[in-house]
Order: structure tokens, then sequence, then C-alpha cells
């Protein structure tokens, strides 16, 4: 059995025994999860976080899904890259991004719940970020779950994670188009599953590379245990779940179906 294997079987069984306690309370979730819309294809890539776990998956049809990172272990496991999946979630306003509530897979029969994470679970549990280069032609840019542009997928598979501001900085937005060949250096990891860089310089070539401000960390886990309901992760809007409120419910996150929660979020800027 390989390291990656044998690393993911661990995870299995942790993530396993802290969500079974949660299951009875989670009742409800796979009720609310049934008002949300369905997006379907096939699975083209993996996105993964700087510490290696899955954080999300892209279609073959460009549409981008989000998950939270404590499911990494569940989707490595039923989702294997050419399956036909459908997954429930909320779609972005004029944007190939869907943030992630479940997923099914039509090749293995498995189907993955977002119930909220295990208790103790925290950016700890995987590996390091090291230093990285990479470099490719863009072949479509990503959002991260505030809704707004945080990086791209490169041609060869490589996503690139930039600061959010930085696409308004027209030097560095035109790197970032798709077709634009780019060079890039930050810190990262790769594995059986992908590979992601936070970029902290950029450029056309490795020879003409325009530092950027380091990024901030990517994802914060702010959870209160497995009780805590679905998504209750607290970062740039997965705040209790993708059916309730925060970005993924007013603004551009919308969609008529889904049950609304108080209050008015600003929507999440460009």
């Amino acid at each position: 059995m390989t390291r990656l294997k044998l690393l993911l079987a661990a995870g299995a069984a942790s993530t396993m025994l802290a969500t079974g306690a949660a299951s009875a309370a989670n009742g409800g979730n796979r009720a609310a999860l049934k008002d949300l819309p369905t997006y379907s294809g096939t699975v083209a890539h993996f996105t993964i976080t700087p510490r290696g776990a899955i954080d999300g998956m892209i279609l073959s049809n460009g549409t981008e899904i989000l998950f939270p990172p404590y499911l990494s272990t569940e989707i490595a496991y039923a989702v294997k890259l050419g399956d036909q999946v459908t997954v429930r979630g909320l779609k972005a306003a004029g944007e190939p991004v869907v943030r992630g509530g479940a997923i099914n897979d039509a090749t293995t029969h498995q189907r993955v719940i977002d119930n909220g994470p295990p208790a103790g679970f925290g950016p700890h549990h995987r590996g390091r970020a090291t230093r990285m280069m990479a470099d490719g032609k863009v072949a479509q840019v990503l959002y991260g779950p505030g809704g707004r542009r945080n990086g791209v997928l490169l041609e060869n598979g490589t996503v690139l994670h930039l600061p959010p501001p930085e696409f308004g900085n027209q030097k560095i937005a035109t790197l970032l188009k798709p077709g634009a060949t780019v060079a890039a250096v930050g810190a990262g990891t790769a594995n059986a599953l992908g590979k992601v860089v936070m970029v902290r310089a950029i450029g056309p070539s490795f020879d003409a590379l325009t530092r950027i401000a380091p990024p901030h960390r990517p994802h914060r886990f702010h959870h209160r245990g497995p009780m805590a309901g679905p998504g209750a992760w607290h970062h740039a809007g997965w705040q209790h779940g993708p059916w309730q409120h925060g970005p993924w419910q007013h603004g551009p996150w919308q969609h008529p179906g889904a049950p609304q929660a108080p209050g008015n979020p600003p929507a999440p800027a460009k």
C-alpha cells in the first residue's frame, strides 16, 4: 500500500469516528440538500490546498466545484478522475463555480455529504507547503469560497493561487487570461491528486518575474465540533452551510428555491 493510501486510510478512520456521532443531528441537512439545484459533469481535475487536501474539482465542462477540505478523505475514496458526478449546491451568478453541499458519483455509486468538520480538524492534519515553481498556459480562472477570483488552472493541471486584489492589477491580470503563458514561484505542494502553488512572484517567464504581496492563508478553521452542522467552516462565506447566509445565499450566490436566512450580507467584491 502506498504512503498516500495509508494516510488516506488513517484519515478516513478518524473522520468516520468523529462524524458518526453527528449523523443523527444532521438528518435535517439531507432534507435541506433536496432544495439545492444539481450540476453534473465529468471530473477532469482535482484542486488541492497548499497542505495537500482536496478542496474541490473541475469538471470537463469548465465548472469549478468547491468543497471544504475536511471532506478530502471521503472525496478521494468516492470520486476518481473521469467519473461522472452530480453535485448539489449553489452556483455563483454569471460565474462557472459551485459551492458543493453533496456529491454523487455515478461510476463508483458513492455519495459524499457535507455534515461539517470532525472535532479537532485543522490544517495540522496535512503536510507542509514547500517552495515550488510552475509554468504553462492558463486554461481557466478559478474562484475562492467567497466568490472572488483567486487563481488559475494551467493546461498541465497545476493550480496557481493569488490574492484576489491582484486580479485588479492590470500588469498581472494580463498574465492570468486563458491562453496566456505564465511562470510563477511560491509555496505549495504536489501529490498524486494535483499540484498547487501559492504565488509570490509571477511573470511571462522565470526571467521576468514580478513580486506580489504574500497571499493570505486559504483556509482558516473556526469550527464548533462535529455537531456544528454542514459547512461549519468560517472562511470567506462558508458560514453555516451552503443553504444559509453568507455570500452563497445573498447577492450573486442566490437561487430561487433555497431557504433564506435572516440578514442580508453584502455581495462579495469581484
